[in-house]
Parts: structure tokens; C-alpha cells; sequence
């Protein structure tokens, strides 16, 4: 075969030119290199957490902030900046995003984000009137109109409660009231005094130990509903009665994919076998349950892989015995949440087909007391199950775990296909508050230790006082004029944490601060400042007798203990202004703290400091105010101390100092004991008020 030397050289010139374009091309969508992009609203779907990576792909690093890698939780909205391809082929999005209150990029899986539509759409007067008649704020229409464009059919209803937002929030941070799981970041995770052991650095356990109280934080952003005024959200707020002409079986098929409900069956009620979906739909139709709501609150509760022993019906003891909702099943009496729930089941009960000895009868008599108990009476929308505000607030609600509604609405959000979500007139009843915050209350997204306490603090020369106490954050130090420097030790009590501010400093005649701070693992700061006086130097001809400038001071009703520095006396709601009233002092001030040495203000409570002050402002004596069953320190005598009480009974957190002094209500000296807790009972209920 013969060749022509021309052609060939023509070939290979064309050949490396492709090849030279080709890797051009290749260059420029590299990660490295920038092209324009449009910008988009991601929102994180992950069962856990999600890493972020310093590149596209899993062959780079972890991204790091404050020495911790990053994790973004389910429900996290970020920015979408870029998209790149990684060496598998797989799509990553370059994010932008805030943590622990820092502007980070990074790159995320395109799996693991939903990217949310930027819906264009044309200024409607009809449905602005309609938001208008409403009365739906500001803030909420945005995103109402973007959902109103995609599903004109959708109806949204303002509920307007007559509830004052932060009070809300207030009660449902309650220790106990809401929780989140053990292992989530620090910052879903409550630090109050009664959910978190400062002295150890870890977390109380509820409900068997695997529950944290939630954070306050995270609290305000699953109660806010603008944080879920979006296509995969906002079935959080549908209306979970039984709508059958658009709540379909097929429906139901779909919400089920995935689960282990998918394809098995189970006995029915006949003796023959049955679907879930047959038996859901069933159960809907007896309950006037939405089917989709039933589901949804059967995979939150026992996962999509169903291995609980709740609905095993093996468990030794209870074979043979379902409860799918988990009615009854909390950790109590010795029981774990698995059992309680099953002797829940085993009860009987003709209105819930109990004992629930089969499958069948649980899931459809179980739907009925989720009608009769929830649906029927008001709490008609899965966040209303969580939230309640039918009757007595806050008492009847149907999960502790905080975000269990923004989960179950993403599931009922699966049971409808884009097509029936275009043509069926879902209704949505979406809250309203009073005094609601002009900006949407965000997800926390910071970890790491949240512990910013000292472990101890010491002086060289002269007296903290008053004596240390972690949450106790001024000090006064007074040392002779000969002293000319003190050095100050300090050690946090968690290892993660970072004390700076100790050392030897040099003293000046008068007064000298020096400030401690601790930095946690987390990034919160706590400081804790000493005054040290330093005396003049004492002129020789001057008298060292106190004469008419001495300090002197006469207490009326209430009682100072000057061997103990205790103050008693003090009645429920006794104000600061009352209190110094008390006070006749001459040649000197009255000065009222909270136990963290700020100045205080409203009702004295447990803990509080009483400082007597000479004309100079130097401390004189100090007193520790003790309020007879107020032991978290607030003033007032509630449930939040009868609590506390308990715990220190069963040895779960014991209280200490003034808290432990208030706890004895019957002033016995025996500590705290069943008979203080009675007391207290007793007061908080209006049957005998402690005195």
C-alpha cells in the first residue's frame, strides 16, 4: 500500500490541532477557572449531615472551620455558585453558605441538593387582593406568589393565632418539650442549666437517653413558617383530613417507594392478605386521616427501613403485638419507649381495636385516635400535631423531636406527582403570629463544644470575692499597698476551650481590671473580670480608727445571715427596688447581681448578689439571696423548679449553693427530699403557698 508523505504530515498537523482544542476546552471548565454562572437557592436533603469538600469529589479534602470539619444539616439553604464535574462523571455544586456565623464556600454533591425553582412570574391583582384579605405579612408573600405561579390551584389559608411569638418560643423551649437527637451539632443542642452538665460538658438524655433538649435557635426556626414556604416544605401545613378525590392509592404508591412498605403485605382484618397502601387507604377511610399523613407519620416514626421493635412482633414478652405510631411510647417506669409502647398495645380498647395483636388493627386503630385525639379537634396539619395551640397551649402535642414536621411535610410532599400537585386544590392552613420578627429565624448551623466556663480561677495575693463559681463572671480583689503584682491562673473545664488573659500583671495604686477569656469549641466567648484594689499607702499621722466614714448598715424585713451570707425573707415576685429598699446604709450603697455579676433588674430570685458598698464603690459585704423554691434562680416558683427538684431526688443533676439552700422548702437541714418536692407541688397548684 503506498502512502503519500504530504497527506500523512496534513494529518497529523489536523490531529494535535483537534487534540490542542479539546484540552483548551478541558482547561477551562476546570474548577479553577471562572465562567459565567446564575446564580441559585439550593436547600441540603440529608437524613444526617452533609460534608462539604474543598473540591469536586470525594479525592479532596473535608472542608474545615475552627479546627472542626463542616457539616451542613437537612433544611440548610445555600447558595449555588458553580457547577463542576468530578472524575466519575458525578455533578458537585460549588456553595456558598454561612456557618458558625462565617461566609464559607466549598463543593457539595448535586445528590444531596434540591435545587429550588426561581419561578418568574406575573404580577397577579386577583391573587394579591387574596393575599391581602388574608392579612398574610409581608415577609410570608414572597414566596406565596412563587408558589402560586407553579400551582395556581394551591390555596393558602392564614391562621392567625393569638399567641405572641416570643412567648411562644419561650414555652416551647422548654427543657423536655422539644428534643433532637443526641448526635446533631452542638448548636441544635440546648445549654440550659436543667439540659446541659457544664461541669462535664455533656448533654442530658431524654427519652432513653438518645434525646437532647433542643436549642432555643432551633426551636425559632422549626416554629417559623416562612422557613418552608416552598414546593417540597409547606405539606407540613397541608390539611391532613381525608380528601378521597385527590388522595389516591397511586398516590399513596408513591409515597411509600423506598420504604419497607413498598411491597410487603400483611394479614388483614378478613384472614386474607393485604398491601400497606390497601391497608393505609382503609384506615383513612375509618379515620377521615389523610393516607398520606398516616404514612408520613409511620416512617418518621419508625424509619423507612421499619426494623423497630415496635412493629417486629418479636420483642420478648410482647410477641406478637404492633404499634406503628408508637401511641404510649415513651421511656418511664423503668421501660424503655419500645415497651411502654407495647404495653400500650396489648391494652384493650374497642374504639382503637385494642390489644393491637395485629398489624392491621394498629394501623387502622391507631389512625383512629390520631383523628379522635389530633385531627378532629383542630391540630389539623402536621405542624399542628407538634405545635399546639387547641385548648391549654403547649400540652397536647404529638412529637417531642423539633423537626419531626418539617420531615413528615417532606414526605407527604412525595406523595404527589408534579402533575397532580399542578391540578389538585391542596389546602394549606399556614400560622400566623403576634410581634412575629421582621426576618425569617434561620438554622443554626455552628458545632463544637459549647462549654466557655472556667474550671477555676486564683489570684496571688488577696480574696475572690465573692468565692469562684463558674457562672459567676466579676470578681473584687483588694490587696495591701506593698503589693505590686499579682499573677492570675485560670483553667477551662472543657480541654477544646482557649484561656487567654492569665499571667503576672503590675498594679497600680486603685483600682486595676484584668479580664479573663475563655473561648469555647464552638466560638463563644465568656469573660470573666477581677477588680483588684490596690490601698494607698497609709500616711502615718493619719488615724486608722473608722470614724465618721465607717460603714454601717440596718436590715428590715427580710434576714441576713452574716455567718453565711445568706439572705432569706423574700417573697415571690419581690422586685430589686423593693429589695433595697431593706437597705438603710450609711456611708454607703446598696448594689443588687444576678449570680453572673450583672446588674440586675425585675424580680430578685435564688442566686442573685447583695453587695454593700463603701462611699468609694469598694465592697463592703455581700450577701447571697435565697428565695425558698425557686432553684433555677428566675424568681418565681413554677414547674421549670419542681423539675429541677426531681432531678436532684433521682440524682440525675444536682443542685448546688444558694439553688441547693432554696431547694430545702421545708428548712428541715435533710437536703432536698420527696417532702420539698411535695411542697412545692402544693405552692405551684394554689393548695398552700410557701411562705
Amino acid at each position: 500500500m503506498k502512502y503519500k508523505g504530504k497527506d500523512i504530515r496534513t494529518n497529523i498537523i489536523c490531529y494535535i490541532l483537534v487534540i490542542s482544542i479539546i484540552g483548551g476546552l478541558f482547561a477551562f471548565f476546570t474548577p479553577e477557572n471562572t465562567y459565567a454562572y446564575e446564580n441559585k437557592t439550593g436547600i441540603v436533603q440529608v437524613d444526617d449531615a452533609l460534608n462539604v469538600r474543598t473540591g469536586p469529589g470525594t479525592g479532596y479534602s473535608k472542608l474545615t472551620h475552627g479546627g472542626a470539619n463542616v457539616k451542613l444539616t437537612n433544611g440548610q439553604k445555600v447558595t449555588i455558585t458553580g457547577e463542576s464535574y468530578a472524575s466519575d462523571g458525578a455533578k458537585w455544586y460549588h456553595i456558598a453558605f454561612t456557618y458558625s456565623g462565617a461566609s464559607l464556600t466549598g463543593y457539595a454533591h448535586s445528590n444531596y441538593i434540591y435545587v429550588e425553582a426561581d419561578v418568574d412570574y406575573t404580577p397577579d391583582a386577583d391573587f394579591e387582593s387574596y393575599l391581602n384579605s388574608q392579612k398574610f405579612p409581608e415577609s410570608y408573600k414572597e414566596s406565596l406568589r412563587k408558589l402560586h405561579a407553579k400551582y395556581p390551584n394551591w390555596v393558602f389559608v392564614a391562621d392567625h393565632l393569638k399567641y405572641d411569638w416570643n412567648e411562644v418560643v419561650k414555652n416551647e423551649s422548654v427543657t423536655g418539650r422539644s428534643l433532637i437527637s443526641m448526635s446533631s451539632i452542638s448548636s441544635w443542642k440546648s445549654t440550659e442549666a436543667d439540659a446541659y452538665n457544664w461541669d462535664t460538658g455533656k448533654w442530658y438524655g431524654f427519652d432513653g437517653g438518645s434525646w437532647a433538649a433542643a436549642s432555643k435557635e432551633l426551636v425559632a426556626y422549626a416554629l417559623d413558617p416562612r422557613n418552608f414556604l416552598d414546593e417540597k416544605y409547606i405539606f407540613q401545613f397541608e390539611l391532613l383530613s381525608y380528601q378521597s378525590s385527590y388522595q389516591t392509592q397511586s398516590g399513596l404508591q408513591n409515597m411509600l417507594s423506598g420504604t419497607f412498605m413498598e411491597s410487603q403485605t400483611i394479614s388483614n382484618d378478613r384472614g386474607g392478605s393485604m398491601t400497606y397502601a390497601e391497608a393505609l387507604m382503609n384506615a383513612a377511610a375509618t379515620s377521615g386521616v389523610s393516607p398520606y399523613c398516616l404514612a408520613s407519620s409511620i416512617i418518621q416514626e419508625q424509619g423507612r427501613a421499619g426494623t423497630s421493635h415496635s412493629i417486629s412482633g418479636t420483642l420478648n414478652g410482647y410477641q406478637g403485638y404492633y404499634n406503628y405510631y408508637n401511641w404510649g411510647a415513651y421511656a418511664g417506669g423503668g421501660n424503655s419507649a419500645v415497651v411502654n409502647g407495647l404495653i400500650y398495645a396489648k391494652k384493650t380498647d374497642s374504639y382503637s381495636l385494642r390489644p393491637w395483636n395485629s398489624r392491621y388493627k394498629s394501623i387502622v386503630g391507631g389512625a383512629k385516635l390520631l383523628g379522635k385525639n389530633y385531627i378532629n379537634i383542630g391540630q389539623d396539619t402536621i405542624y399542628y400535631k407538634k405545635f399546639d395551640f387547641v385548648g391549654t397551649p403547649y400540652t397536647h402535642q404529638y412529637m417531642t423531636h423539633i423537626i419531626a414536621a418539617r420531615n413528615e411535610g417532606l414526605s407527604a410532599s412525595n406523595g404527589y406527582s408534579d402533575s397532580m400537585k399542578k391540578t389538585i386544590p391542596i389546602v394549606f392552613k399556614i400560622p400566623v403570629f403576634q410581634n412575629m420578627p421582621d426576618s425569617v429565624c434561620t438554622i443554626p448551623t455552628g458545632d463544637g463544644s459549647p462549654n466557655s466556663c472556667l474550671a477555676s480561677l486564683t489570684v496571688s495575693a488577696g480574696n475572690l470575692t465573692p468565692g469562684f463559681q463558674k457562672f459567676t463572671n466579676t470578681y473584687d480583689v483588694t490587696v495591701d499597698n506593698s503589693v505590686t503584682s499579682i499573677t492570675v491562673d485560670a483553667k477551662a473545664i472543657d480541654s477544646s476551650a482557649k484561656v487567654t488573659g492569665t499571667g503576672n500583671y503590675g498594679l497600680n495604686v486603685g483600682n486595676n481590671d484584668i479580664v479573663i477569656k475563655v473561648t469555647a469549641g464552638n466560638g463563644t466567648v465568656r469573660s470573666y473580670t477581677i477588680h483588684v484594689n490596690r490601698k494607698a499607702a497609709q500616711n502615718p499621722s493619719t488615724p486608722t480608727t473608722p470614724g465618721d466614714d465607717a460603714v454601717s448598715y440596718k436590715v428590715t424585713n427580710v434576714s441576713v445571715d452574716e455567718n453565711t451570707g445568706i439572705l432569706t425573707g423574700i417573697s415571690e415576685g419581690m422586685t430589686v427596688d423593693t429589695l433595697k429598699s431593706c437597705f438603710q446604709v450609711n456611708n454607703g450603697s446598696v448594689q443588687i447581681l444576678d449570680s453572673a455579676g450583672n446588674q440586675k433588674s425585675g424580680a430578685v430570685g435564688s442566686g442573685d448578689r447583695i453587695r454593700i458598698l463603701n462611699r468609694n464603690g469598694q465592697l463592703y459585704k455581700e450577701f447571697t439571696a435565697v428565695l425558698y423554691g425557686d432553684v433555677n434562680g428566675d424568681g418565681s416558683i413554677n414547674m421549670k423548679d419542681a423539675y429541677l427538684i426531681k432531678r436532684d431526688i433521682l440524682g440525675e443533676g444536682k443542685l448546688t449553693g444558694a439553688y441547693q439552700t432554696a431547694g430545702d422548702v421545708s428548712r428541715n437541714g435533710d437536703g432536698i427530699t420527696v417532702k420539698d418536692a411535695y411542697i412545692i407541688k402544693r405552692h405551684i397548684l394554689g393548695e398552700a403557698k410557701i411562705q
